[in-house]
């Protein structure tokens, strides 16, 4: 058992900032019903994990696990590593004596879940796509409760779990509903008498947006009397940067730790289509224009914006993944929408009739043994 008298919590996971920003909603959550509750986040060894998480208050714990190999000869190392993050999880549930545990999707969240399920302790698991992951799908069984995004998500576990499935939403934190444009013009050197666009591809960015957007740069230029970018490329994947043509501003970040000041900033957004970058944009009643990654065998990406499209708050665009095929599917469907403010009003009403569940209370109060 823990020496300590404070409640702690284990939230396993990481790999991608779709997976540890909808945990980071939950424990802020958590901390602000029981402010004396500890958190350690047993994350990845992905840069990215440490980089979103380093600059929070809560301990970080890194893992060897690495994803379910590819190939035969990459399976000695994946058995290697995840051995190795077994008997962590061992020694870490052990030595802190957590009440519960939360899984957050991702490679990073089996060692610790399994443990913690053989062990007694509470255990639960969020599921923010539309369709479960291989990680998800595995660790079902072992869960006392699955939290999802969509209803539709209960229909894709299998039927001996769907009993432990709640549908809730996606946990967005609470400072996206906080943040006020004033604040993030000025946060990000931005003009007050220009409507903004915001460019994101995502925790890790986006090549082949950013490709195409930079084939754009004349039209965008164009309409730089009226409109302003803000564009996050992606640390690894910035390509040709979007040049600030005509009377364009355009502020480039490569990574944005205030991702609700830019949905504060944004009248309008144009990226990827993951799970928290949805609950996000209908959190904050932004439209947008949803470029789903390509790459998925599922294309869960298309099913989390399914909503907001039904709404009409926002419009998908298929990624090519030819820069110049992109930037003429950008050119029939972004553009028009810049050029019309109307339009642009009409998609706003829409987003802000997209309410989100309080997910991240919810899962927070579960921990706490509070529902």
């Amino acid at each position: 058992m823990s020496a300590v008298s404070e409640p702690i919590f284990i939230f396993a996971g990481g790999g991608t900032g779709g997976h540890v920003y909808p945990g980071l909603a939950v424990a802020g959550e958590l901390v602000r019903l029981r402010p004396d509750a500890r958190i350690v986040f047993a994350c990845s060894d992905r840069p990215i994990d440490r980089h979103i998480l380093e600059p929070t208050p809560y301990a970080i714990v890194v893992q060897s696990v690495q994803p379910l190999p590819a190939s035969i000869a990459a399976a000695a190392k994946f058995v290697r590593c995840y051995l190795a993050s077994a008997l962590q999880a061992r020694q870490m549930l052990s030595d802190l004596g957590p009440s519960a545990v939360l899984g957050l999707g991702g490679f990073a969240a089996a060692p610790v879940v399994c443990r913690a399920a053989k062990c007694g302790v509470r255990t639960a698991m969020l599921n923010p796509d539309a369709v479960p992951g291989k990680a998800n799908r595995m660790l079902a069984r072992r869960a006392d409760a699955i939290f999802t995004a969509f209803a539709a998500t209960a229909d894709k576990f299998p039927a001996a779990v769907r009993a432990k499935v709640h549908h809730v939403g996606c946990p967005v934190r609470r400072e996206f509903m906080e943040a006020d444009r004033p604040q993030a013009i000025e946060h990000f050197g931005l003009r007050g008498d220009r409507k903004t666009l915001v460019i994101n591809g995502g925790s890790l960015g986006a090549a082949s947006i950013n490709q195409a957007v930079a084939l754009l740069a004349d039209e965008l230029g164009e309409l730089g009397g009226a409109w302003q970018v803000l564009m996050i490329t992606g640390r690894d994947k910035s390509g040709p940067a979007l040049e600030a043509r005509g009377g364009l501003c355009v502020r480039t970040l490569d990574y944005c730790q205030r991702m609700d000041l830019a949905c504060a900033a944004a009248d309008l957004s144009l990226g990827r289509a993951g799970a928290g970058t949805v609950a996000e944009l209908a959190a904050t009643a932004t439209p947008a224009v949803l470029m789903p990654y390509p790459y998925h065998a599922d294309q869960h990406q298309r099913l989390n914006a399914a909503e907001l499209c039904q709404a009409g708050a926002a419009i998908i665009v298929e990624d090519a993944r030819s820069p110049e095929t992109n930037a003429a599917r950008l050119r029939e469907t972004l553009l028009p929408i810049l050029r019309d403010p109307a339009r642009l009003d009409t998609m706003r009403q829409a987003a802000r009739s997209v309410k989100g569940a309080d997910a991240a209370q919810r899962v927070a109060r579960w921990l706490l043994g509070m529902e």
